[in-house]
């Protein structure tokens, strides 16, 4: 992959490496601790742009992760599942949920009870929405899959809010025009 001129690469002061990039879902910002992804941010349209490394610093693995990201905003399936990611800033519960959400398919969707329960802690759907408030990795880390009870939409960090969480569920239900919300998953869910 060529990395085009809308990338731009830095080191921060925490020895992350940062990259920017433009989607077709609006700019977008990584950040890696080494090979784990430990930042991924949907920036303000107006956001500042910053500069630094040249693309000759990034790895084929996080070349790869860019353009996946891109291609994902372009409409195309990509599987987020296996990315390397640095959890460490979350305590051992909010780690498990994380994991649970890394592997919630495409295009499905699940309760903050639901997910509360695939980490052995049913009852604890508030937890889940603080856990999934304090995702400093959505997409590769799907918050954005995760709704509340009655099949509602429920909260989404980012500086576009809502608005981007609706943008991508119906991304990935292939109806980018009106709100449609994605089928209901039977990820994880225990025969009775």
């Amino acid at each position: 992959m060529t990395i085009r001129d809308d990338v731009t690469i830095q080191k921060d002061s925490l020895s992350l490496k940062t990259v920017q990039l433009e989607t077709t879902l609006g700019p977008a910002e990584l950040s890696w601790n080494g090979e784990k992804l430990a930042r991924f941010a949907w920036l303000p349209k107006r956001a500042k742009r910053k500069s630094g490394l040249v693309a000759a610093d990034l790895t084929d693995t996080q070349r790869d992760l860019i353009q996946d990201v891109v291609d994902y905003a372009a409409g195309i399936r990509i599987d987020f599942a296996k990315v390397p990611t640095d959890l460490s800033h979350g305590t051992p519960f909010q780690q498990k949920i994380w994991e649970a959400c890394q592997r919630i398919p495409y295009g499905e969707v699940v309760t903050y009870g639901e997910l509360a329960r695939l980490a052995g802690r049913p009852g604890a759907a508030r937890a889940v929405g603080t856990a999934m408030s304090q995702n400093r990795i959505p997409l590769i880390i799907p918050c954005h899959r995760v709704i509340s009870a009655g099949n509602k939409i429920g909260g989404f960090t980012s500086p576009q809010g809502i608005s981007l969480k609706k943008r991508l569920l119906d991304l990935e239900a292939g109806s980018p025009t009106d709100f449609k919300m994605p089928q209901k998953s039977n990820f994880g869910k225990m025969p009775k």
